[in-house]
């Protein structure tokens, strides 16, 4: 089976310092980077970190406030880069591993270490962590499965990690840790028909909550599952309507929003958000998006959204102090892969 369309091509952390940092896979396949120059404020132009690596990055920042990236090497095994205490990069390391070549998920632990998860070769989940904090890394370990897409992964209100993706039977099924100390339990299926990967966030009301297409409904809505408690069981899918395409960004603003944008069948961005437990309604951002929009939270805690447009640059908007978005869509530049 082929792999789901990887099209976020950009992913977003906040620095140390406040400032956002945005990364990509180039044309060359090198990593290339963009940073704000000041926290909330303009940006530089866009940089090598050199590598070569097949998709998209994932980055997350470690218990130093540093931030760490991880993506599939041409040989199928992750490679890693990471801040170091100067504001400058190490070199690449290769933590081995064998990836479909998807997106790595990354997430950190109730240690305080981070647990980096692929779709391996043989479509199983293999897991890899740092052995303590901010340290060395041990060796992949096989969490079993039949994967049919990249997993998606988070932490759940008590501790444990939760991990999320499309099986083989295109159903949803999740992965959580039986304890916060690390051991894991039974894989669950929790139904629907995707037509993608998941993504998934923890709201307001410290229930996760995971957003993806279904294949049974042809109308292009946006379906979501939720916990009925923290830590707790799962209630039932729901549609929230829209014609919304690939996998959505979700993010939590500094209102206590849970905001989601996805890519309409017109390639505008369009965006839905639930407030006090209620959904809204739709609405479009505009612009034209060739992949799907990835969301950043600034250092004042409003969101800021990027998208890879048709021209291969980055487009870039963000929410005023008043939570509503800018007009328009400002143009990063680069010349950015796309998948």
């Amino acid at each position: 089976m082929p792999l789901d369309p990887t099209l976020a091509s950009i992913h977003v952390a906040l620095d140390a310092d406040g400032r956002l940092e945005a990364f990509a896979r180039g044309v060359d396949s090198t990593l290339q980077h963009i940073w704000q120059t000041s926290p909330n404020g303009d940006w530089s132009q866009w940089e090598s970190l050199g590598g070569m690596i097949v998709t998209a990055p994932t980055v997350f920042r470690d218990g130093q406030a540093r931030l760490e990236v991880f993506a599939p090497g041409i040989d199928s095994g992750v490679r890693h880069i990471r801040q170091t205490g100067t504001g400058g990069w190490s070199g690449w390391d290769d933590l081995g591993g064998k990836s479909l070549g998807g997106e790595v998920a990354v997430f950190q632990n109730a240690q305080g270490q981070l647990a980096a998860f692929v779709r391996g070769a043989d479509n199983t989940l293999q897991y890899i962590w740092q052995t303590s904090p901010d340290g060395e890394w041990g060796g992949w370990k096989d969490l079993g499965g039949r994967l049919l897409s990249d997993p998606a992964v988070f932490q759940d209100a008590d501790g444990r990690l939760q991990v999320f993706v499309r099986w083989a039977d295109d159903a949803l099924w999740h992965l959580g840790q039986s304890n916060a100390n690390g051991g894991w339990g039974e894989w669950q299926s929790l139904g629907g028909v995707l037509a993608a990967g998941p993504a998934v966030f923890r709201d307001a009301e410290g229930c996760l909550e995971v957003f993806a297409h279904r294949s049974d409904d042809m109308l292009n809505p946006l379906w979501h599952i939720r916990q009925t408690s923290p830590d707790g069981g799962w209630g039932e899918w729901q549609s929230l309507g829209g014609d919304v395409l690939g996998v959505p960004a979700v993010l939590q603003d500094h209102w206590g929003r849970l905001v989601v944008l996805a890519r309409g069948a017109d390639s505008a961005v369009w965006e839905i958000s639930k407030t006090d437990g209620a959904w809204g309604t739709w609405r479009s951002l505009g612009g034209q998006a060739a992949g799907d929009p990835v969301l950043g939270r600034s250092a004042d805690g409003r969101l800021e959204a990027f998208y890879l447009g048709f021209d291969s640059a980055v487009w870039h908007t963000w929410q005023g102090a008043d939570g509503g978005w800018r007009p328009g869509w400002v143009s990063r530049g680069g010349t950015i892969a796309n998948f």
